[in-house]
């Protein structure tokens, strides 16, 4: 699975760059990040260490899940499909469907009997949109309902999605189905869209029995990403690090230097992983790194207001 990584054989001098799955790695299983991981990671970024995030959330959620923490890199979202400023949420590079693939998914879906959420950007306008159509099912009714709660602007419902996103850039189409229907719709949406786009089907952590399955660019991928990060930023001399728990981590864990797992991980990504942690709901990948910076955290279970002050 690794291939060379993004700088080569780097010296032991080289600068630290420590890229973040959000999900299933920084935030504890109830999506949330703890006051001792809030604490942990502005300890490590007013100590100058390079880090950001990774993940198949927005710049929008990011912002809510890490507000207090003091990012300055730019962030990848939508697992790859924007490398965007997270304080204004302005893409700095997008990858997105061709119009053609798009449409394609989403007649795909309305065969299957699935209504899609479509995540995308108005070039005109500047606006990032969520649009979501009448006939919600458990898991898409958790997905609109979880951004609402923290007041996500992108939402935009409308009775036909396809028709209400019409000259947007399409960044992701996604579709809630139970588990047990999840292989096929995939199979079907590869079939539709070829190589031109990257078809992600798993389980949702959040909603049992239904299955998060997305479309997206062919170069929407973390691995892809993190590769643009280096070349924006100017870190080319980095020795990156990467840290997630899934398999839409895996592209980034081909292209780092150094891959980090929680216990918690799937199997095949522990498996992968230069390094396995504690569980994310233990913080396992923030101690992991306060560690690494010769900072002192806090032992299991102790608060970490009295260790990690921010």
């Amino acid at each position: 699975m690794h291939s060379a990584p993004l700088t080569g054989a780097p010296a032991r001098s080289a600068t630290p760059l420590y890229v973040c799955d959000l999900d299933g790695t920084l935030l504890r299983p109830d999506a949330t990040l703890s006051a001792y991981a809030r604490a942990g990671l502005n300890r490590l970024l007013d100590a100058g260490v390079l880090l950001t995030i990774a993940s198949a959330r927005s710049a929008v959620a990011m912002r809510a899940l890490l507000a207090g923490v003091r990012l300055r890199l730019p962030v990848i979202e939508l697992n790859g499909a924007f490398l965007s400023d997270l304080s204004s949420g302005r893409h700095l590079a997008q990858w997105t469907l061709d119009g053609r693939t798009a449409a394609a998914v989403v007649s795909a879906l309305a065969e299957f009997g699935t209504e899609p959420v479509i995540t995308s950007w108005d070039p005109v306008r500047g606006r990032d949109h969520v649009t979501y159509g009448p006939r919600r099912n458990e898991g898409t009714a958790w997905y609109v309902e979880e951004k609402r709660a923290y007041g996500d602007p992108r939402l935009r419902p409308a009775d036909d999605v396809a028709a209400a996103t019409e000259g947007d850039s399409i960044a992701t189409v996604t579709a809630f189905v139970p588990d047990a229907r999840a292989p096929r719709l995939a199979a079907r949406l590869e079939a539709v869209a070829g190589d031109t786009a990257l078809v992600l089907a798993a389980a949702n952590a959040y909603v049992p029995g239904w299955t998060e399955v997305q479309v997206a660019h062919a170069g929407a991928e973390k691995g892809a990403a993190v590769r643009h990060l280096v070349d924006v930023t100017g870190l080319g001399g980095a020795r990156v690090t990467v840290c997630g728990d899934h398999l839409n981590d895996l592209p980034m864990f081909a292209v780092a230097d150094r891959s980090v797992a929680p216990a918690n991980a799937h199997p095949r990504v522990r498996d992968l992983a230069t390094v396995v942690v504690g569980p994310n709901s233990d913080d396992g990948v923030v101690r992991f790194l306060l560690t690494e910076q010769t900072t002192d955290p806090a032992p299991p279970g102790q608060e970490a207001a009295t260790q990690c002050p921010a």
